[in-house]
């Protein structure tokens, strides 16, 4: 748990180091909204985190980890998550949970460097690790399948900090987890993730703060459409789960992960972490 521990510190901490000199930028040489700000520290500490992750061979660019699922369980699996958005959308709107990331969400998605953020670098790093280099971490450690795919999503969902996320990102996590246990293939998730947040982005773009039953005009029809949109959920499950066939091994999971290893002895010390990381 340590090398989890190590992983959350590096994500925050870029943030936080970005954060301080976005700032210092701004008081001295160029002025910025906070928008801008903070769209531009979410780009930098992004990029910087996945060149940390990879390396540091904490999850590798193979055709096995970006590769081998067929057009048919990718697409399937882009129905998966975008009926469950729906779905759980609608219903974590009606707990109440404060947004507390709201106002700052809908100014960055009108931002370029926002909306890059939001849409695209966030989704991909944040499947790189929460199901890459922290759920393959804990299959490879010999964790129970389930129990990796819980403990990582509870930690995606976490360290979102906001109340009206937290729930939201745990559950899709827990999806993303699934299909990345059952394909060995990081690319379902980052696809059906850069869908979550790209159709987020759209809303508060188009929208801004406005609920599903504001957007939809009818509370009728958007419950109607959460029937459908709960139907395609089961069906796409029931056909990725006999589709995919039985639940891979850990082992499977993290393919080509001795070879990663192998390359990486020579950054890494005896008890696993890498000395130039220190």
């Amino acid at each position: 748990m340590l090398r989890i521990l190590k992983l959350i510190i590096y994500y925050f901490g870029y943030q936080l180091g970005f954060s301080a000199v976005a700032m210092a930028v701004s008081k001295t040489f160029v002025p910025m909204d906070m928008a801008t700000m903070t769209s531009l520290v979410m780009v930098a500490s992004t990029l910087v985190m996945m060149w940390h992750l990879l390396h540091f061979k904490y999850v590798d660019l193979s055709q096995d980890k970006f590769g081998g699922v067929s057009r048919q369980v990718l697409l399937v699996s882009v129905v998966f998550v975008f009926a469950a958005m729906y779905v759980l959308n609608l219903l974590i709107e009606q707990t109440g949970l404060p947004n507390s990331n709201e106002e700052a969400f809908i100014a960055m998605s009108r931002n370029p460097f926002g909306l890059l953020s939001i849409a695209l670098l966030a989704p991909i790093l944040e499947e790189l690790l929460f199901r890459g280099a922290i759920e393959g971490y804990l299959l490879r450690e010999g964790r129970s399948p389930w129990g990796a795919i819980v403990v990582s999503s509870l930690i995606f969902g976490v360290v979102h900090m906001n109340p009206a996320q937290i729930p939201f990102a745990f559950l899709l996590g827990m999806m993303f987890g699934w299909l990345y246990y059952r394909t060995g293939s990081l690319l379902p998730g980052v696809v059906g993730h850069v869908l979550n947040n790209s159709v987020a982005a759209a809303n508060m773009i188009l929208y801004g703060d406005a609920t599903l039953e504001e957007q939809v005009h009818d509370e009728v029809m958007m419950w109607v459409w959460a029937a459908i949109a709960a139907v395609a959920f089961l069906l796409s499950a029931v056909w990725l789960n006999r589709r995919l066939g039985i639940a891979l091994h850990a082992e499977n999971v993290d393919m080509g992960a001795e070879k990663c290893e192998a390359e990486g002895d020579n950054r890494r010390d005896s008890d696993g972490y890498s000395r130039s990381e220190r």
